[in-house]
C-alpha cells in the first residue's frame, strides 16, 4: 500500500495529513474507506435538505435551488 494514498484518504476523513508515526494498516484503512462514505452520504442527505427547502420557498427545479445554494454559499465569503 502506497503511503500517498493512505495521507490522502485520511486527508479526506479528518481534513489533515496524518502527523507522526501512524502506520498504514488494513484495519485503519477499511475504516477511513468506512468513515468517508459515511460522511458523503451524510453530505448528500444535508445537501438534499437544502434542496428541498429552497424548492419550499419557490425554486422551480432542484437546478435552480442548487444555484440559489451556490450562490449563497459565495455570498458567505465577501
Amino acid at each position: 500500500m502506497e503511503y500517498e494514498f493512505f495521507s490522502d484518504l485520511y486527508k479526506d476523513v479528518h481534513g489533515f495529513r496524518p502527523h507522526g508515526l501512524i502506520q498504514p494498516t488494513a484495519e485503519l484503512v477499511d475504516y477511513l474507506q468506512r468513515e468517508l462514505e459515511c460522511q458523503i452520504v451524510r453530505e448528500r442527505e444535508e445537501q438534499q435538505k437544502a434542496v428541498d427547502i429552497c424548492m419550499s420557498v419557490g425554486a422551480s427545479s432542484p437546478d435552480v435551488a442548487l444555484r440559489w445554494l451556490e450562490q449563497a454559499d459565495y455570498a458567505d465569503y465577501y
